[in-house]
């Protein structure tokens, strides 16, 4: 009589019975009439699991259904990986480069048939992501003038603001609503006052220094003038930032400078407010005296930023620092380029207006992996660049290749310049640029929707629509769609 069965024959046998299943539910479910093999881009999933099962992979059966608002042909393509973060202490890398690829072999769905679907799940990639510095936020105050009603829809406030310690007034014409908000996002954790002002907004902006040098405490090193859609991806690296390369102790103010030039041509070389004003408490201290506040109240211009301008022009001898990090992003268009630069971003602005990139859903990665992951650069074997919580990028002609110039095909040290205007307007902030890619280049899944799964991580998933690919022939006339799966730590 033959012996009894060992553990490893039945892991065996348990695999060869699951993938002879798997393949009868492949025949039935995916080569049926309105399914088909498309040759040396998407494979049957059968054929997938044999090529690449090994014992430490498993295969689950996953509701697609949520993926349908998506995606508007009826079939499309889909992959997706899992993700496994190593934290390390250090700066961040502009490109991270990972020796292996991001993705499988994509699988070829139909929006008809999205439930009960086999994945394999291959190992999770582990990606090193830095830890936040350990700083001291309360020494922060923020001030923005807006209304209400804009105040309550500023979602990206709490992305970076709650339990931090910092102040945040906003001085707001007068509003039934005013106590209601104030109440509802303090029990959101910001330490939020709203003053009624019926100052015009140009004066209300630069009032916001008093108010804040007026609720200053022994702690408070940085008094900021900001908009409400200026936003900040990580702000212990804002603080460590400060900390590091300037002294509050003395009369500092710190901005950012209009990333196009044209708008330093007509504006000057003011600090740019969108960006972020910071003041050290003792230059407020100079700057809120009655015989000089007086004065710089009564300056006549349209433009907050401008009457802080003229104030410390005509009546301080300290100049702005203007921070590379701190970012204006006064252009319009497609933005892409930019975030997927790598580049750190102490400040981002316009991001509802100029252009459109939804902060509060890009930044919710951070549930998973930290502030500083956000847009966080990370490049793959297979030619494929992440920018966390923006793109997922192919380069199907290659990235580290050369030209017949011996130039790479793709230089991820320059900025892609996707939006409006030309290399010059730009290049004192931006810069090195490249130019913008064709789409037979460069294929863009954009990030559509994150979703924080409690107790487990963060879901982001990233499409590519066939009317994105604009007069490049697409073989497969299929949206495409990826997504990744942030495991908490």
């Amino acid at each position: 009589m033959a012996a009894a069965m060992t553990a490893r024959n039945k892991q065996c046998f348990a695999l060869v019975l699951a993938v002879a299943t798997l393949t009868i539910i492949w025949t039935m479910r995916f080569l049926g009439p309105n399914h088909h093999v498309i040759t040396g881009k998407i494979i049957p999933y059968a054929k997938a699991a044999y090529s690449h099962i090994s014992p430490q992979q498993t295969i689950r059966t996953v509701d697609l259904s949520r993926l349908q608002k998506h995606v508007k042909t009826e079939d499309f393509s889909y992959a997706h990986r899992t993700i496994r973060t190593k934290l390390f202490t250090g700066e961040r890398p502009t490109l991270t480069k990972i020796n292996e690829p991001l993705f499988g072999t994509p699988l070829r769905m139909s929006q008809d048939d999205l439930e009960g679907i086999p994945l394999l799940e291959l190992e999770p990639i582990e990606l090193a992501v830095p830890r936040s510095p350990v700083a001291d936020t309360s020494i922060m105050s923020f001030s923005i003038a807006t209304g209400v009603d804009r105040l309550e829809r500023a979602d990206q406030l709490l992305h970076w603001l709650p339990n931090t310690g910092a102040q945040l007034h906003v001085l707001s014409p007068p509003s039934d609503d005013a106590l209601t908000v104030e109440h509802k996002l303090r029990e959101q954790g910001l330490n939020l006052t709203i003053h009624n002002s019926d100052l015009p907004f140009p004066k209300a902006y630069f009032y916001g220094l008093k108010e804040l040098y007026q609720a200053r405490t022994p702690n408070t090193q940085w008094l900021v003038l900001m908009d409400d859609d200026t936003f900040i991806p990580s702000l212990p690296y804002l603080v460590d930032h400060l900390n590091t390369n300037y002294d509050a102790t003395k009369e500092v103010m710190v901005a950012a400078v209009s990333d196009n030039i044209d708008q330093v041509k007509t504006f000057g070389l003011i600090p740019f407010g969108g960006g972020g004003i910071f003041f050290s408490v003792p230059l407020a201290a100079a700057l809120v005296q009655d015989k000089i506040w007086d004065k710089c109240m009564a300056i006549d211009l349209n433009q907050g930023d401008g009457i802080v301008n003229d104030c410390l022009n005509h009546y301080s001898a300290t100049r702005p620092s203007f921070d590379p990090g701190l970012n204006q992003m006064d252009f319009s268009g497609d933005a892409g380029g930019y975030f997927e630069s790598g580049r750190r971003m102490l400040t981002i602005h316009h991001w509802k207006t100029w252009y459109h990139v939804d902060m509060p859903m890009a930044a919710n990665i951070s549930k998973a992996c930290g502030f500083e992951c956000v847009f966080q650069r990370f490049q793959f074997d297979d030619n494929i660049v992440l920018s966390n919580g923006y793109s997922i990028v192919e380069y199907p002609k290659g990235i580290e290749d050369e030209d017949a110039d011996g130039n790479k095909l793709v230089d991820l040290g320059k900025v892609e310049l996707t939006w409006a205007g030309s290399k010059g307007q730009y290049e004192h902030h931006i810069g090195p640029l490249r130019d913008r890619l064709g789409k037979e280049e460069k294929k863009t899944m954009r990030l559509v929707e994150t979703e924080v799964l409690p107790g487990k991580g963060v879901r982001q998933t990233y499409v590519e629509r066939v009317e994105d690919t604009e007069s490049v022939e697409n073989a497969f006339k299929m949206d495409r769609v990826v997504e990744l799966l942030w495991l908490n730590p």
